[in-house]
């Protein structure tokens, strides 16, 4: 089995979350392999939960603050590179806008993309286009929309009105352990995107959404996607050598 690692610390109950994906992933597929589920099947993994800095601010604001975040978690990879980790996911969906940077200071490490695992799994759903629900930073830094395209699907983004729903569910919501408000904001936004867009399929691409937004909140003819759950997937793969990687590729 392969060691993995987990950067965390940004939203400490979101890569807390992201374990808890990661685990259910690797019991499946301990399970397929008609094997019963005990401690010593699992595979070695590390979260590493230090405080990182706000993203979206960073991806908003100045520069320092863009590279106090690339700093922090820079200091995570060297951690879990210490560690033996030798293939890392992170929690947070908008630090992937570090996502190349950080390739190309640890070449020897596979870091894992969450916008490709879930493009990879639309595509295998027959998903022609998808509404975002995100954070601002992640809206501007397109980390879904490059992958979505690539893959030949269609990316459609909040408006200003819709964003501020997502911004305030996520902050003064569950950040701020008032799910109901955040439960309430995420619902709200998604039907005026299903009304503006027509859009069915939903990527929930904070790792806060998941959190507080479940299949009852929203309308019946809507799908929910959870690219947390489905990179969490990914990495137990790889933990688990159920999938080839090369050191510094993305996927």
């Amino acid at each position: 089995m392969v060691p993995v690692g987990i950067i965390g610390g940004m939203g400490p109950f979101a890569g807390a979350h992201y374990v808890g994906l990661f685990l259910e992933e690797c019991a499946r597929l301990i399970e397929a392999d008609g094997a019963g589920v005990t401690d010593q099947r699992f595979p070695p993994h590390y979260l590493f939960q230090l405080p990182v800095p706000d993203r979206t601010s960073a991806l908003l604001g100045a520069q320092d603050e863009y590279g106090r975040v690339l700093r922090a978690l820079s200091g995570q990879m060297d951690g879990l590179r210490g560690l033996g980790a030798k293939v890392v996911a992170m929690s947070c969906n908008t630090a992937h806008a570090w996502h190349a940077e950080l390739r190309s200071r640890y070449p020897d490490m596979a870091l894992l993309h969450i916008g490709d695992a879930a493009a990879d799994h639309l595509v295998g759903q027959g998903e022609a286009e998808v509404g975002l629900l995100a954070t601002a930073g992640t809206v501007r830094s397109g980390i879904y929309a490059g992958s979505l395209e690539r893959a030949g699907i269609a990316c459609r983004e909040p408006d200003g009105d819709e964003l501020a729903l997502l911004m305030r569910g996520i902050y003064q919501g569950v950040k701020a352990g008032d799910n109901a408000l955040g439960r309430a904001c995420f619902s709200r936004a998604l039907e005026r995107m299903r009304g503006r867009t027509g859009v069915a399929g939903f990527l929930m691409a904070c790792t806060e959404i998941p959190l507080a937004l479940r299949a009852e909140d929203v309308p019946a003819e809507c799908r929910l996607y959870d690219p947390g759950r489905l990179s969490a997937r990914e990495l137990a793969k790889r933990a688990c050598r159920r999938g080839s990687f090369r050191t510094g590729e993305s996927v």
